[in-house]
């Protein structure tokens, strides 16, 4: 039987992903997990080790940290090892957009040297998989973000009305909302979540509620942003354990997945939005490509401004101040049957094995 090692960059959300995927693999897989908060060097030696443990027919890399892309550059230039890559973000464009231009110049290149050296590119969207055919990877194939259909599901009405209440939120009320980290971003003068409490300060909607599920360096700044007479409508829970977040997600009747329209924001869909399809939350999201091919029929597309922007906040009240519950218990309806269509992992890990046997044999046998 064959050997594959996964090497999982990403952090906590790139996990499950890896599992699921290599699941339907003819192979006997090992899993490499790299903490984000280990120091780099300490990782980049895990990784080497790991390498050098065994014969790999095959080493997956989910995530594009150094530590593990490095490494498996020089693996496969020296000794002809062969590697996949699979990434949810366009490196180069990451670092451009969150840390300045010699910051997205550098990764770039290191994004271009990745993509030769691997043997096939697994991007989380098609434009990421363009992308990187376009840097030099050989093969590539989309296989987006999945979601546990039997974890995220829709909640009864009774069980959503307790869920309301026990977050305190409004039975009646309209309720946006999001899930994410709550990372302030000075480059930005932003973080997610802010485009939510400056349409509420612009809206004239009185049965408009906000919940924030997250914490972060940005949360004081949103709490600060909210105007005093419209405090009692904003619910932020802090840092909700992972296993719990599919309890929260049925509370909201909108879920906002605000996007930068630039060479970051263009290309991805967050981790977030198949599980907030899968529990029946219809999605509110930046016109970037990604709205189009995979939420349109559920969602919503918000203004094509950055999210920080007065317009945005002011369009974007303009829209929820008009909303018909009606649409939105439509929208409602579509979003289970489309994370059943296009994110079950089921499906996913089917596309990502056929892959990979391809990569072996050329027959997919």
């Amino acid at each position: 039987m064959k050997k594959v090692l996964s090497i999982v960059t990403g952090g906590p959300v790139d996990q499950p992903r890896a599992r699921r995927l290599s699941a339907k693999l003819r192979a006997e897989v090992t899993f490499l997990d790299i903490d984000r908060s280990e120091p780099r060097r300490a990782s980049s030696r895990r990784v080497r080790a790991a390498l050098a443990s065994d014969r790999w027919d095959l080493v997956y890399l989910e995530g594009t940290g150094v530590a593990g892309g490095l490494n498996l550059i020089r693996a496969a230039r020296g000794r002809g090892l062969a590697f996949v890559v699979s990434s949810g973000d366009p490196i180069g464009g990451f670092f451009r957009t969150t840390k300045g231009p010699l910051w997205g110049w550098a990764f770039g290149l290191y994004e271009r040297r990745l993509y030769r050296a691997c043997a096939g590119f697994i991007g989380w969207t098609p434009y990421l998989t363009g992308m990187a055919l376009a840097l030099g990877a050989p093969r590539g194939v989309t296989v987006e973000g999945g979601v546990d259909l039997d974890v995220f599901q829709p909640a009864a009405p009774a069980a959503r009305a307790e869920l309301r209440r026990s977050l305190g939120l409004e039975a009646d009320h309209l309720v946006c909302g999001i899930v994410g980290s709550l990372t302030w971003s000075p480059r930005q003068n932003y973080c997610y979540g802010m485009e939510l409490v400056e349409t509420l300060n612009q809206s004239r909607r009185a049965d408009l509620s906000l919940l924030i599920v997250g914490d972060g360096t940005g949360r004081e700044r949103l709490e600060r942003a909210v105007r005093p007479g419209l405090r009692g409508r904003v619910r932020f829970t802090g840092r909700v354990p992972r296993e719990e977040v599919a309890r929260v997600l049925p509370a909201l009747d909108i879920a906002f997945n605000a996007q930068t329209l630039d060479g970051l924001g263009r290309y991805r869909l967050t981790a977030k939005l198949p599980e907030y399809l899968a529990c029946g939350v219809p999605v509110a999201m930046s016109p970037v490509p990604g709205f189009y091919d995979y939420v349109r029929e559920a969602g919503w597309a918000l203004p094509a401004r950055h999210p920080a922007s007065p317009e945005f906040a002011r369009e974007t009240a303009a829209w929820l101040d008009g909303l018909d519950r009606a649409e939105v218990a439509r929208k409602a309806e579509r979003a289970r049957p489309l994370a059943e269509q296009r994110f079950d992992y089921e499906r996913l890990s089917e596309r990502f094995a056929e892959f990979v046997h391809d990569l072996w044999d050329g027959d997919g046998s």
